[in-house]
């Protein structure tokens, strides 16, 4: 490769292949054929395709240096190694509507890779033909980039025309995700390591306000949800679910929640003492809680503005939606899955802190009570933010002493005493607005009539493991997921104590067939288990916003975004011990039940 500009024409003939096997991501995920969805495609699959075919260059560019045999050898080494990254890549997105990365290839090439992944010898067979096929193909690219030499201008203009549609596709998903643009928001997900630019703080700090009218659902999706048809029975039994942000599992207690530790002992509560949240942030955990899914279906759900089951099935029933969230419920973009077809949907509360606004969701909640159609159910969501924002009236200041986090201040040796007590007195004040909530059901005669959930989305670590982890998201221990959980069953006489695993995915179809009566299996349209099936989970499936996890009894296993694994225990400590390779083959399956 003597001439100038041969090296280039490798690479473009290369980059125009990889575009043409990235077609089937479209194909498998399916294209939105209006035109913002065609015109993002276009820029998406050519822009970020040919970012591997740049790679790929830079990679051979240094043996041009050397020698020919050896630049030759490169060529062709690096681009049947991406070529081949792309077609396993492919397939395995079609399997499990995932990509690969380098803890797959880590399971894959490990002791377990066999039982993990079982496959045919025929296609072995296959595999070893494809990559003599790949071989014979760039050793011919190699000898027709010596046939068309393409000088520096071309190099030039081409690197410019690439280098506008790089920049177009990401403003261009920066104003989609923004808009929330189903068109383009469904796509993102489709192409390998793809991880467009996001500016919503920007646009809006710019003055750009998001559509607030729906725009039209795209024709053609990937989901298969819920798998079949929906056969329920009738109901009149109210739906309440309360939810704290940020709530651990152990401020259920006597000392910081002494209010509901007392309803929790009364006839028809029960307490799930070992309960796991879907994720370790609000967005996961209460995706998990509404839809029985990982996040990994988020972007799905949201560009066709499909609501869960537990809402759809609602609404159909005649019950009546009493929504009353104290953050705003556009970011996350809740108004656009879970709460899609509410119409008239309260987004927010009115307040100049976190506190006043659980106050006024608590007091809206109580309007409603009063001016509701008695003929008709309720499903209600009450989400509260206090302990959040470790925030609280002044009088409510009853664990000392206290102080506001500054988390520039912060380390792995800071003494967690004062902050823990900033929290306790947030735990504290919202103890006292549940307590509210379940004696104005009490007041108007509901207690009887009312399937109630109280929980977190998830929960919040400070410092417990000493690793500096002051929040959430951060990790997927126990500190960061273990929520509490009271489950109160009108009409029933016993308080009961369960200690087995269950976890966010276990409560929407814990509703669906004790409330809804519906005779569908969860798989048909959940991930999870009734509650009250104390059937032993073989493992449970989080997520973080890209992470994706797999939990067996106290033993994690973490596959990042950046391809790598993690494996620690329930108090983040690291283990050696993998999770059986059974446990990690039908955990994959999960995130793609759900796909056509």
């Amino acid at each position: 490769m003597e001439k100038k500009g041969n090296l280039f024409t490798f690479v473009l003939i290369n980059g125009l292949l990889w575009c043409l096997i990235s077609v089937g991501f479209f194909k498998i995920n399916g294209i939105t054929l209006d035109f913002i969805g065609i015109s993002f495609a276009t820029l998406f699959l050519f822009s970020h395709i040919f970012t591997f075919a740049w790679i790929m260059g830079l990679l051979c560019l240094p043996f041009k240096y050397i020698a020919k045999p050896i630049l030759n050898f490169a060529c062709v080494f690096f681009g049947v190694l991406f070529s081949l990254f792309l077609l396993i890549d492919l397939f395995v997105f079609s399997q499990y509507r995932f990509h690969i990365g380098l803890a797959m290839l880590g399971l894959f090439f490990g002791p377990a890779g066999s039982e993990i992944f079982v496959f045919p010898v025929s296609m072995w067979l296959m595999t070893v033909g494809s990559i003599i096929l790949l071989i014979g193909l760039e050793i011919g690219f190699l000898f027709l980039s010596r046939l068309i030499s393409l000088n520096k201008k071309w190099i030039l203009i081409f690197s410019a025309f690439w280098l506008l549609c790089f920049l177009s596709y990401n403003c261009f998903y920066a104003w989609g995700k923004f808009m929330m643009v189903p068109s383009i928001i469904s796509q993102r997900k489709i192409l390998p390591l793809a991880f467009p630019m996001s500016a919503d703080r920007r646009l809006a700090k710019w003055g750009f306000k998001a559509k607030k009218d729906p725009y039209s659902i795209p024709k053609k999706g990937s989901l298969n949800y819920p798998i079949n048809p929906m056969n329920c029975g009738v109901s009149n039994t109210n739906v309440l679910i309360i939810t704290i942000d940020s709530l651990r599992a152990d401020m259920l207690n006597t000392d910081v929640m002494p209010l509901v530790s007392n309803w929790a002992k009364q006839p028809g509560m029960t307490v799930f003492n070992n309960h796991i949240s879907g994720g370790n942030g609000t967005e996961t955990g209460i995706f998990s809680l509404f839809y029985s899914l990982p996040r990994t279906y988020w972007d799905d759900f949201t560009s066709l503005n499909l609501p869960p089951v537990l809402i759809s099935k609602a609404l159909e029933m005649g019950y009546k939606p009493a929504i009353f969230a104290s953050a705003d419920l556009r970011s996350p973009t809740f108004y656009r899955n879970v709460f899609a077809p509410i119409k008239d949907l309260r987004i927010g509360s009115k307040g100049n802190t976190s506190w006043e606004r659980d106050i006024n969701a608590v007091e809206d909640f109580e309007e409603f009570l009063k001016k509701r159609d008695l003929n008709m159910p309720f499903f209600g969501f009450i989400f509260l933010d206090a302990p959040h924002a470790y925030d609280y009236p002044p009088k409510d200041k009853i664990f000392t002493p206290a102080k506001e986090l500054n988390y520039l201040l912060l380390t792995k040796s800071t003494d967690p005493t004062p902050y823990m007590n900033q929290y306790k007195n947030s735990v504290y004040f919202s103890d006292k607005l549940i307590d509210r909530l379940l004696n104005d059901l009490k007041k108007h005669n509901l207690l009887e009539n009312t399937f109630i959930v109280i929980t977190g989305d998830h929960s919040q670590e400070i410092n417990d493991s000493h690793n500096n982890f002051w929040g959430h998201n951060g990790n997927f221990s126990d500190y960061q997921t273990k929520v509490p959980l009271i489950i109160y069953q009108p009409r029933k006489d016993n308080a009961l104590q369960v200690d087995y695993l269950t976890s966010h995915n276990d409560i929407a179809p814990t509703i669906i067939q004790e409330v809804y009566k519906c005779s569908n299996p969860t798989s048909d349209y959940s991930i999870g288990y009734n509650l009250f099936n104390n059937t032993p989970r073989p493992f449970i499936i989080l997520s973080g916003y890209e992470d994706k996890v797999i939990r067996a009894g106290n033993e994690i296993m973490v596959f990042d975004v950046f391809g790598s694994i993690q494996q620690y225990d329930n108090l983040y400590q690291p283990v050696n011990t993998p999770i059986d390779p059974n446990t990690i083959k039908e955990g994959f399956t999960v995130f793609r039940r759900f796909y056509k």
